[in-house]
């Protein structure tokens, strides 16, 4: 057994009916051109001959609701007729279609007495795309390794043929031999747990202080955002089971331009194109507040090529929603993030992590004690970029078109904004809570108007 870390345990502990807890993405893939009617059904059909699951997606859960909190993953047989499921669209077959079916899909818990995945190919698409649909628990994989766990399975050459399918088990992920068991004397041992335990204190000291410093900074009227001083909006409400999915698609070259112009990062002008559009959003149901709202935005502290479990920190932007100018904002976010990536800078690995966890604490007690859609929020909206590949991939000859992420919510916190660039784009993924959030859909269109409004304002 290997016993889950508490940031990935937390993610089991506050999960509801109307909370769950996993993260995923829409795929969107031309069939290559010789394909016949039935090709999804033949990808399906061979893509369920690779039996052997690679880890961590053979991991079911010891316990699958723990033990006083605590639970360990064990290797398990991995049913595929289970995980892996043909699905096909009603008519008409439009995007709206699709979206609306991966909505309902998305609002469902996952099986806890199963290995946390499940995997969707759905043809019926007017335009003659299938579509791939996967959800993996967050206490499994976070957005980042859940994206290198399916990219992984393509190739950029789309005359390859007999690619495996993304659970497959491969030569480098073959079980390694055992290491050979070291008895260390009971002082060895203690001296050791000494060290951890040193290290874990001066780690938390050390994201504490970053913590009070940036508490302290606003008192002296400093640029950075800090908890607490989000106001309470729309978005801030208890979640119920429903969701939306909406996605689009926006040419990063439009974006890189921007920011060149603007002396800005290409993350700073999303943030901002965020910001614009929930000001827009808000301002149409008359619940635009006077702050500015305050976004979470994980951050990968991942330093190696491993994809499991989670290694993320947070930092809070000012959207500044307040501001009606485009460029004006883009400034405040842009000083925003500049302040929160210095104090990130200056910590260890170790404190990175425990700053996370000090920021994201609060949310999950307001999880287990109910209470978190009923205190003032400590920020407004998540908002995340996972990065993806920059070149067109293809699984078995199948052209990979479109790459939409789509992720979680918590209460408190109702609507969640990621964004993964592939291929020259930047593929926007909105996930809310449908009855918080009335024709969110809209916020597409806000989005594109923030775009095209700091093209103009920049002169790109």
């Amino acid at each position: 057994m290997q016993r889950l870390t508490v940031p990935d345990a937390a993610w089991l502990l506050i999960e509801s009916a109307e909370r769950p807890m996993h993260v995923g993405g829409v795929m969107l893939f031309e069939p290559p051109p010789d394909a016949a009617d039935t090709w999804l059904q033949e990808v399906v059909a061979e893509a369920l001959l690779y039996p052997e699951v690679r880890p961590p997606m053979n991991r079911r859960l010891h316990r699958p609701y723990g033990l006083l909190g605590t639970y360990a993953w064990v290797e398990d047989e991995v049913d595929l007729t289970y995980h892996v499921r043909h699905l096909a669209l009603p008519q008409p077959g439009r995007i709206r279609e699709l979206l609306s079916l991966v909505s309902r899909m998305h609002g469902a818990l996952l099986d806890r007495h199963r290995p946390l995945w499940e995997l969707y190919l759905v043809e019926g698409l007017a335009d003659g795309r299938v579509a791939l649909y996967g959800k993996f628990h967050h206490s499994l994989l976070d957005g980042i390794a859940a994206v290198r766990q399916i990219l992984a399975a393509f190739s950029p050459d789309p005359d390859e043929r007999d690619l495996p399918p993304p659970w497959a088990a491969r030569p480098e992920t073959a079980p390694r031999p055992p290491r050979p068991i070291v008895t260390l004397n009971p002082a060895t041992t203690l001296a050791r747990a000494a060290g951890g335990a040193v290290k874990q204190t001066t780690a938390a000291l050390g994201a504490s202080r970053a913590l009070g410093g940036q508490l302290l900074g606003r008192l002296r009227d400093a640029v950075e955002a800090v908890p607490f001083e989000a106001p309470d909006t729309m978005l801030n409400v208890r979640l119920t089971a429903s969701r939306r999915v909406v996605a689009q698609s926006y040419a990063f070259e439009r974006i890189r331009g921007v920011a060149k112009a603007t002396d800005a990062t290409v993350n700073d002008v999303m943030l901002a194109m965020c910001g614009g559009a929930l000001r827009a959003y808000l301002a149409a149901h008359d619940a635009l507040p006077a702050r500015p709202l305050i976004a979470l935005v994980p951050v990968n502290i991942r330093d190696d090529d491993t994809d499991a479990g989670n290694a993320i920190t947070f930092l809070l932007a000012n959207l500044a929603t307040h501001e009606p100018d485009p460029l004006d904002r883009l400034d405040r976010v842009r000083a925003s993030m500049t302040a929160g990536k210095e104090r990130l800078g200056s910590m260890t690995r170790a404190e990175r992590q425990n700053y996370g966890l000090a920021l994201a604490t609060p949310l999950v007690v307001g999880q287990l004690s109910g209470l978190s859609a009923r205190l003032p929020p400590l920020y407004n909206v998540v908002i995340s970029n996972v990065p993806g590949p920059g070149q067109a991939l293809y699984w078995n000859g199948a052209r990979l078109d479109g790459l939409y992420p789509v992720s979680l919510l918590a209460d408190g916190l109702a609507l969640n904004i990621t964004q993964t660039s592939y291929a020259g784009s930047m593929e926007f993924g909105i996930t809310a809570d449908r009855k918080a959030l009335p024709r969110i859909q809209r916020l597409i269109d806000h989005l594109e108007d923030e775009l095209a409004a700091l093209e103009r304002a920049a002169g790109v």
